[in-house]
């Protein structure tokens, strides 16, 4: 990996993906070994959660200050368009970008934001503008189509690998965009994985 100039600490929220005790597979392996790249104080946060209520609690904690080491946001939940899904199955608690947005607004200067989940992000454009300009969320990423798990955990470690050699600033996630590119282009072309910011796609 090349070296970095601010390293940048994980925020990671996960759900239970199968209800099923014997199919144990998290995205905490995936942070534990880029905490093999990033200081101590910069070692990953990973939380499980399975309800509106710990999804709301948890999102508001990560916009504290105290987490500014700590401003890159990943969660990790089923999706569809506009939407996460905290668990498998139809009964599965929803949380939509608006409401995240809403719980979010004007606390992510600076911060990023990345969906690991199916199509979240393929919400239609206003809802992509509007929640970027509510939370003042430097970026968001993710997947505008349905994703097989080990493939998306593949794409998701070169894009949280990708964000630890440039800065959080525009220019920084236009390069970062580039570093993706050019590590995973084809990969990046069938998973739909997309970068925005508030001036459009990176």
């Amino acid at each position: 990996m090349a070296s970095h100039p601010i390293s940048k600490g994980v925020f990671c929220m996960e759900c239970d993906w199968w209800a099923d005790a014997r199919r144990r597979y998290s995205m905490e392996s995936l942070l534990d070994l880029l905490d093999q790249f990033t200081p101590p104080r910069c070692r990953h946060i990973h939380y499980d959660v399975s309800t509106r209520e710990e999804f709301f609690f948890l999102l508001r904690k990560w916009s504290l200050r105290r987490y500014n080491t700590h401003p890159l946001l990943y969660l990790g939940f089923h999706g569809k368009p506009g939407a996460l899904l905290l668990g498998s199955g139809k009964r599965a608690p929803k949380v939509t970008l608006e409401e995240i947005g809403e719980a979010l607004r004007g606390k992510c200067n600076g911060r990023v934001i990345l969906f690991g989940s199916c199509e979240t992000i393929r919400a239609v454009p206003w809802q992509r503008r509007n929640f970027l300009d509510a939370t003042q969320a430097l970026a968001i990423c993710g997947y505008h189509r349905e994703v097989d798990w080990m493939t998306s955990a593949a794409m998701d470690l070169i894009t949280l690998a990708a964000m630890q050699e440039y800065t959080f600033t525009l220019a920084g996630i236009t390069a970062i965009a580039a570093r993706i590119r050019e590590r995973s282009r084809g990969l990046q072309r069938a998973l739909g994985f997309r970068i925005y910011t508030r001036q459009g796609e990176a």
